[in-house]
């Protein structure tokens, strides 16, 4: 648990390779001391897809040490994109400099807890959610069936299943999403890969999130509802209360 200047932070993270896949692509992690949150969901053969996700998280998680303490809502945002790029740049060059990577990358979603707001950054199909009440997903999908259904389009059988339109290290340069959240006491965030989005309908993930329990049980009760799903992904979800 850290401490802001005005509120208490509890957090925790899980991660489950599901009852498919034999290994886990996604990856997250935290920095207490830099109010940091961070999750990245790989893609790539022959295990390039752990490689891309596990890069961009030592990255970022390097990128965010240097943090000086209690920067301003805009510094945040500009030292977010920077280190969005930074890591962009080094997933980017690894897929070009090893065969063996050759066109991997990695879905992106991170915030960081400065004063009263969060501040995130996000690349990709991994969430960002907000439960106040009710659940609300605060991130968009740079996805093609989200493009589709944003268009009315009908989605073919074949991309049912999510095809990334904007990814880390696939192209030079990235531009990610970001915005700047006011907390409130008792609000719980959740970044999330597509392994539990894609199986747990919302209004799911909101009955558990409402729960009383523990952020842990909380965590755990996702999972199973995404294994009783089917499991065919990689499940991993960070949770983090205010109070």
């Amino acid at each position: 648990m850290t401490t802001t200047m005005a509120y208490k932070l509890d957090s925790f993270g899980i991660s489950d390779v599901g009852l498919v896949r034999k290994n886990n692509e996604d990856v997250w992690a935290t920095l207490p001391e830099k109010q940091f949150f961070v999750l990245a969901d790989g893609m790539g053969g022959h295990k390039a897809g752990e490689v891309a996700s596990s890069l961009a998280i030592h990255s970022m998680c390097t990128s965010l040490a240097q943090f000086e303490d209690q920067p301003s809502i805009e510094e945040t945002c500009q030292r977010l994109r920077e280190a969005v790029a930074k890591t962009n740049s080094k997933v980017y060059q690894e897929s070009h400099q090893n065969s063996d990577h050759a066109g991997m990358g990695t879905t992106l979603s991170c915030f960081v807890i400065t004063d009263e707001y969060l501040v995130y950054a996000h690349v990709g199909d991994s969430r960002l959610y907000r439960y106040r009440g009710k659940l609300e997903r605060l991130t968009e999908d740079h996805s093609l069936r989200n493009t589709l259904q944003k268009e009315n389009e009908v989605i073919p059988r074949q991309v049912m299943r999510n095809v990334i339109t904007r990814a880390i290290g696939t192209h030079s340069h990235i531009h990610p999403d970001l915005g700047v959240i006011p907390l409130r006491p008792r609000d719980i965030y959740m970044l999330c890969s597509d392994g539990l989005s894609d199986y747990v309908e919302e209004s799911k993930m909101a009955l558990i999130l409402s729960s009383p329990l523990s952020l842990e049980e909380i965590g755990k009760k996702l999972v199973e509802a995404a294994l009783r799903k089917g499991g065919n992904d990689n499940i991993t979800l960070l949770l983090l209360k205010i109070t």
